[in-house]
């Protein structure tokens, strides 16, 4: 029985409203338990807007940042400080830990709490991290595969914690203020029946930001032809992104600044009153989602919408589709050409067009649309997230093998979809969203990988092979014969392992299949000879089934579009017309 729950997410406040559906989930399927939540001291006050949770406890590290050594001593008190808040944590005798943070400090924290039952990242005895459940093992795999993703972050999280995303929407506790009044405390011109649009300039990320000027030609197109009220959102240190918005406009006594001017409780209360919030990928962004106000997302840089955007349906998201786009993590672009590909006209044809019909539509009278994504998101006969392409640009392989994956990984990683629920058909779905008129050449490159992960599935048959070899020979009891062979046969292993890597690398499309499988040998915590061999065999076992997984999903998809009476291929954007940025 479930009595206590602790959950660490020591990240930014999108990943914390993300997590919102995970603790709904956990207060549906553990009604009378107690979940403790630990957040940094950035975000005490805002967790407080978080339901289900009956405790809060808030560490604070960068005290010590501020602090001078003096011999060494601040470790010292680092470290004693972390040793009594945890000591106060062990009193209460968790009976599940559910940790969201990818961090080695979290991975400590749960060492020495030394709970049983734990979800997510941890560490061994020897410091080592490892990742106790499947679906995280995949979110430590996502960030190196995240153009063949298919999941929004918030499904992963819950999925993690042995929940269900369905039926747990994103969702604060609503907040107490007169809407009214607080508008009254900034501005004298808003009535009640004013259309209000937010907008929200910055971001954690320099990278991912729309330029203020073109914020400021889309408040102007929208002041103009909407007769909309502008207000500025933004943390205190964006105060001057406001500035330049403002100083850009031609009506700067039509737009309401309040970059910093705002607590957490103003802000959410000001998002809900919006009917729209037009923001880059930031945690404004998903109170927005969680209040129910329409977001106009922008996704540049590292911000990908397969994983982040708003999890909600009714959204419409913006993100250059250009060859390197996302950027991956720890990438600095020097010439971040993405945020040029998105205009202002883009944004205030598709705002107009939803405010006056409720519906998110390309007009003929939009152009430039090759290099830019708009997607809408949408609830899938799946019952998950998902992102319609409002464009119907020419289906490429990416999309293929994401769809696919989709459906593969909700049956290899665990927790299937409800048995009411329906599965999609793949290739209806494709048909539907993308150009396949020209598909020859996707079809090769679908054989292709077909042909690969048969190739992948002969090297995990042999991989079964040599560790039941290792078995048999660790069970005849000849120690001096055993360990000589052994050592043969694990030099033999650790070759097939390289080639499954190498594969992976070649193949970036099946990489996420082969990132899992070294991840699943990583957190393999057994050293005696027997019980280490099964682990392994286990792991080659399941390469083995996600191979023929695969297959078994492509081949129906690779048939349609064979049927379809198609000659030529154009699914890539010639690279001709395409601006790949410095690195």
């Amino acid at each position: 029985m479930v009595k206590n729950i602790l959950i660490l997410n020591m990240t930014r406040m999108g990943d914390l409203i993300q997590t919102t559906p995970t603790i709904t989930g956990l207060r549906k399927k553990y009604r009378d338990s107690n979940i403790t939540l630990m957040v940094t001291k950035d975000f005490e006050e805002f967790s407080k807007n978080i339901p289900h949770i009956n405790k809060r406890v808030v560490i604070d590290i960068k005290q010590f940042r501020d602090r001078k050594s003096l011999n060494g001593f601040l470790w010292i008190d680092l470290y004693r400080y972390l040793e009594s808040l945890l000591d106060e944590l062990k009193i209460n005798n968790y009976d599940l830990l559910i940790n969201l943070s990818h961090s080695k400090l979290s991975a400590f924290m749960i060492s020495y709490l030394g709970i049983n039952n734990v979800r997510g990242f941890g560490c061994d005895n020897n410091g080592d991290r490892i990742t106790f459940d499947p679906w995280m093992q995949y979110f430590g795999t996502e960030p190196f595969n995240r153009r063949i993703n298919p999941f929004n972050l918030v499904e992963i999280f819950t999925r993690g914690a042995g929940v269900t995303p369905e039926n747990n929407p994103i969702h604060l506790i609503p907040s107490s203020i007169d809407i009214k009044i607080l508008i009254k405390k900034f501005s004298n011109s808003i009535k009640e029946g004013d259309l209000i649009i937010g907008m929200q300039a910055g971001s954690s990320i320099e990278g991912r930001r729309w330029s203020p000027k073109s914020f400021a030609i889309l408040a102007d197109g929208l002041i103009e032809s909407l007769g909309a009220k502008l207000i500025l959102f933004g943390i205190d240190s964006e105060k001057e992104l406001g500035e330049q918005i403002v100083y850009f406009s031609k009506y700067k006594d039509e737009l309401i600044d309040l970059t910093g001017r705002t607590n957490v409780d103003e802000l959410s209360s000001l998002v809900k009153r919006c009917s729209y919030l037009i923001t880059n990928d930031t945690g404004t962004m998903h109170i927005a989602a969680a209040v129910g106000t329409t977001v106009v997302g922008l996704f540049f840089a590292h911000a990908h919408p397969y994983e982040t955007a708003p999890y909600s349906p009714g959204h419409v998201i913006f993100q250059a589709r250009i060859e390197c786009a996302p950027c991956s993590y720890g990438v600095e672009c020097n010439n971040i050409v993405c945020v040029h590909k998105v205009q202002p006209d883009h944004l205030l044809l598709m705002i107009q067009r939803h405010h006056a019909n409720g519906v998110w539509e390309i007009t003929k009278t939009m152009s430039n649309m090759d290099e830019i994504n708009i997607f809408n998101t949408y609830i899938g006969e799946d019952s998950r997230l998902r992102l319609r392409s409002l464009i119907k640009h020419p289906i490429t392989l990416n999309d293929v093998i994401r769809e696919v994956y989709a459906e593969h990984w909700l049956k290899s990683l665990g927790q299937e979809m409800d048995k009411n629920n329906t599965h999609c058909d793949i290739g209806e779905l494709l048909f539907r969203e993308y150009d396949c008129n020209n598909t020859d050449k996707l079809c090769m490159q679908i054989d292709d990988k077909m042909a690969t992960l048969k190739s992948l599935n002969g090297i995990a048959s042999i991989g079964i092979k040599l560790t039941n070899e290792i078995i048999n020979l660790c069970s005849s009891g000849n120690l001096t014969k055993t360990i000589d062979a052994v050592k043969i046969l694990a030099e033999e292993i650790e070759k097939l392992d390289k080639r499954i890597n190498q594969i992976g690398f070649v193949n970036p499309e099946l990489k996420s299949i082969t990132d899992m499988f070294v991840k699943r040998k990583e957190n393999i915590q057994e050293n005696e000879p027997t019980q280490l061999a099964l682990d392994t065999k286990g792991c080659y076992v399941k390469l083995l089934e996600e191979c023929a997984s695969l297959v078994s999903l492509l081949i129906p998809v690779s048939n349609k579009f064979k049927s379809s009476n198609v000659n030529t291929f154009h699914a890539v954007v010639s690279s001709i017309n395409v601006e790949v940025p410095g690195r």
